[in-house]
């Protein structure tokens, strides 16, 4: 017989689901073996759909981590202000709440995902299950190296307890070969809406070589994700993101929701005097972009139509926020089928606009401002109504600083503008630029949980921290 252990310390009572139907009743179930569950594709299918769970990040630090890092936005008011403030003013310490959470979680997926390979018997057939497992493990460890950098690396249940921290090419390398595993084997669509695709699989591992720097193979992953004729832009770029367009072609990966089971986006990002359906709970906390951004648009931008400048609110006062930094990112309506603060958007983790705009950097950074990197940022523009770009002119440099702002019109209140800065080189420097002067070069990751170096005796924190 062969036991799962658990490991990662803020993981253990997840499995620990011990139960029983009267005091005399000996069978456990806080082991899981091949023998008691793991004998059938139903039982794995079970511990995937766990994995995939645990894959969306329904969690404030997902949402606002990236914008109030890289001075996207901003905050104020509310209990979630005491959270909020030490990642706008770079003076997070590694016991933040944030952390453990994201670490928890997506190891929850790293574990889910080894007792469901280890528990595959080669003849099974199960391609299918092995690549989706393979896609969210990768998908995990990507988003974790993001975060923190060189991780622990399970590989299987039966993985030490206290592993050290694997090197940054090693950890890399796996998250690669998780990915590009997946990709092979993937369908082009699914039969379920959410589950993995073989162009979820190239998309994560574009960007995993564009935030690397590696940039033929984001060129190359980018175009066998465009090759595949899946995914097209969506015409209107006022309601890609409404509830009723969910599911359409632009999409890649998303964080799915539902009014049981939503995500907190609009609750803690307006007012509560804003206008809103009495089922609808808005919190005190407050969410911000600055003007210089909004001002930042060409006029006839209409990616700019989805910020809020100015309400009327539910006393009848106009509110002016343009001038005052105090503009809302509107892109996701407000639940009409909200159950208080939670709202059912999707949340789009991964769009075809970003491989685009991907490829494109990619290719200006191996062969210079060409051709079909300017294509393909003029398709983004083109949709937005603003001019095309011309070749004439730029430069290696000057288009890649192009291609940085039109990431930032694109993608604002997307979670994509932390890692665009840290790639660009101006994270830690525009922080200081705007007066964070507690930013050090140390802030491109962030501390390992301290619960986890307390836990791990083999784990070495980030420099700095």
């Amino acid at each position: 017989m062969k036991s799962y252990k658990i490991y990662l310390s803020g993981l253990v009572p997840a499995l620990l689901l011990a139960s029983c139907n009267g005091l005399l009743d000996e069978t456990v179930y806080s082991e899981l073996t091949t023998a008691t569950y793991l004998n059938t594709t139903e039982a794995r299918q079970t511990i995937l759909t766990s994995a995939y769970g645990n894959a969306q990040m329904r969690d404030y630090f997902y949402f606002y981590g990236p914008g109030m890092t890289s001075g996207e936005t901003w905050n104020e008011y509310g209990a979630i202000e005491s959270d909020f403030t030490p990642l706008c003013n770079f003076t997070w310490v590694s016991s933040h709440s944030y952390f453990s959470s994201s670490w928890n979680k997506l190891y929850a997926v790293v574990r889910d995902v080894n007792i469901v390979l280890s528990g595959i018997p080669d003849e099974s057939g199960e391609a299918r299950l092995v690549a989706e497992a393979k896609f969210l493990r990768g998908f995990a460890y990507d988003y974790l190296f993001d975060l923190f950098g060189a991780l622990p690396l399970y590989r299987s249940p039966d993985d030490d307890y206290y592993l050290e921290r694997a090197s940054t090419d090693e950890t890399v390398g796996f998250i690669e070969q998780d990915l590009l595993d997946a990709a092979a084997a993937l369908p082009v669509k699914q039969d379920v809406y959410g589950k993995a695709t073989k162009g979820a699989a190239l998309g994560i591992l574009t960007k995993l070589y564009l935030n690397t720097k590696q940039w033929q193979k984001a060129a190359e992953a980018a175009g066998q994700l465009i090759a595949l004729n899946e995914y097209a832009l969506f015409p209107d770029y006022t309601r890609l993101f409404r509830i009723e367009n969910e599911g359409n072609s632009e999409l890649i990966w998303t964080i799915q929701a539902n009014p049981q089971a939503g995500v907190p986006f609009n609750a803690n990002t307006f007012p509560t005097d804003y206008p809103h359906l009495p089922n609808q709970t808005i919190y005190a906390s407050r969410v911000y972009l600055f003007d210089d951004f909004v001002n930042s648009f060409d006029p006839a931008d209409t990616r700019k139509e989805l910020i809020v400048t100015s309400y009327t609110n539910t006393n009848g006062e106009f509110i002016r926020l343009l001038g005052n930094d105090r503009s809302y990112a509107g892109k996701y309506e407000f639940d009409k089928d909200a159950l208080g603060a939670s709202y059912g958007n999707d949340i789009p983790v991964l769009r075809y606009a970003d491989i685009l705009l991907s490829r494109a950097e990619a290719l200006n950074e191996l062969n210079g401002p060409n051709e079909e990197s300017v294509s393909l940022i003029n398709r983004i523009r083109e949709r937005a109504g603003v001019a095309p770009l011309e070749l004439a002119g730029y430069t290696k440099e000057t288009l890649r600083d192009h291609i940085f702002k039109e990431r930032a019109w694109e993608f604002y209140f997307e979670q994509k503008s932390r890692s665009d800065k840290i790639r660009q080189g101006t994270f830690v420097s525009g922080a200081q630029a705007r007066g964070k002067s507690a930013a050090k070069s140390h802030h491109v990751l962030f501390p390992l949980p301290q619960t986890e170096i307390n836990a791990n005796p083999n784990l070495k924190q980030n420099d700095g921290y």
